[in-house]
């Protein structure tokens, strides 16, 4: 895709004038800003569990709070119940109904005005820089939620929730996790959910999906899918550390669907190569928007999701500016800068979401 046919496309309707005169991430005129400077860009997270509202008891400093978005600047933020919370630290009943109980956290700041919640296309058009309240958009990251049917996948959307993680730490009804000894392809249970997950207007996340699930959900997906928070093996490792990370055949899978790839700040080393700085993750990403595309380049942080190690220089999503400053040194445009930290991710969601 051409550059100049990639910046008419990520235009949504009306967005452009709600991010004021001074060009948007969306606009065909060069962003004037400071290298770390991301005011008046939309900034988008499509995978966090704010609040630590998956209720684990463990202490993760990377969880954003609301005040923690407000001060970073956030527009949306993926507010994302643990689907499968119940098969590795028990809960409340079902995965259903414990999943409930965790996007209730979340419901209930929106009943309080603290929290706005995205529920189709028409709520886009209401995303600024920096709001006052932030937006949040209810996700789940387990399939297993769902205890394999449909009429749950109806009862969460009706509730709210617009995207779901196919599979997350354990193989499901749906198919195969990376960290899985098999792997096959989406089950038929899994291709229904995909397709009526495009019907009613859910954004499909394929993170933590191994090989041939993820290929197969490209094969039945109708509308863009994204992987949330994962990143490419480290050159000359690939295939080698940690499941989580993805070959360049499976990124650009996600990226035929006109999808998006979302890097994360998982710190580690391999045996000729590391990532462990803002550096080393700025470097991935221009790797990426070589190979990918920018318009397939994203960012999700999978704050208060327990990574083990994260780059040095990153502490929660309140670090963006250090991320920023050091892509630009990298030597990503400005209006890259836009397209990564939100554009392209809004575009999806334009695809995919409800009227």
């Amino acid at each position: 895709m051409k550059r100049r046919q990639f910046l008419s496309i990520c235009s949504v309707a009306g967005l452009a004038a709600l991010l004021n005169d001074s060009s948007s991430a969306f606009g065909q005129e060069p962003l004037a800003m400071a290298p770390d400077d991301l005011r008046g860009l939309l900034i988008i997270d499509p995978h966090a569990h704010p609040e630590q509202m998956h209720g684990s008891r463990r202490y993760d400093p990377t969880t954003p709070s609301l005040s923690m978005l407000k001060s970073a600047g956030v527009a949306l933020c993926a507010f994302s119940a643990v689907g499968d919370a119940t098969f590795f630290r028990g809960g409340s009943g079902t995965p259903f109904n414990d999943t409930q109980a965790q996007l209730g956290r979340a419901r209930r700041l929106a009943e309080k005005g603290e929290l706005q919640l995205v529920l189709g296309r028409g709520d886009l058009q209401a995303l600024k820089p920096a709001p006052d309240v932030p937006f949040g958009l209810l996700a789940i990251e387990g399939g297993d939620a769902l205890e394999g049917s449909l009429e749950n996948l109806d009862a969460f959307f009706r509730d709210g929730v617009r995207m779901m993680t196919l599979v997350h730490e354990r193989d499901n009804e749906i198919g195969h996790n990376q960290r899985s000894d098999t792997d096959g392809p989406l089950t038929p249970f899994g291709a229904q959910v995909v397709e009526h997950m495009n019907e009613l207007g859910m954004l499909v996340d394929v993170a933590h999906a191994r090989t041939a699930t993820l290929k197969s959900v490209t094969e039945v997906a109708k509308m863009p899918i994204i992987d949330s928070h994962t990143g490419p093996f480290l050159p000359g490792e690939e295939g080698r550390g940690s499941r989580r990370l993805r070959s360049w055949q499976e990124m650009e899978w996600i990226a035929g669907t006109g999808g998006v790839v979302c890097t994360w700040p998982f710190g580690f080393s391999g045996r000729r190569s590391e990532r462990t700085t803002l550096r080393h993750w700025a470097a991935e990403v221009m790797r990426m928007k070589s190979r990918l595309g920018i318009e397939h380049c994203g960012l999700g942080t999978d704050g208060g999701g327990g990574l083990p190690q994260v780059v040095e220089g990153w502490e929660s999503i309140a670090s963006l500016p250090a991320l920023a400053r050091a892509l630009r040194d990298a030597g990503l445009s400005a209006n890259d800068l836009a397209a990564f930290v939100g554009g392209n991710v809004v575009r999806v969601l334009d695809r995919c979401l409800p009227m």
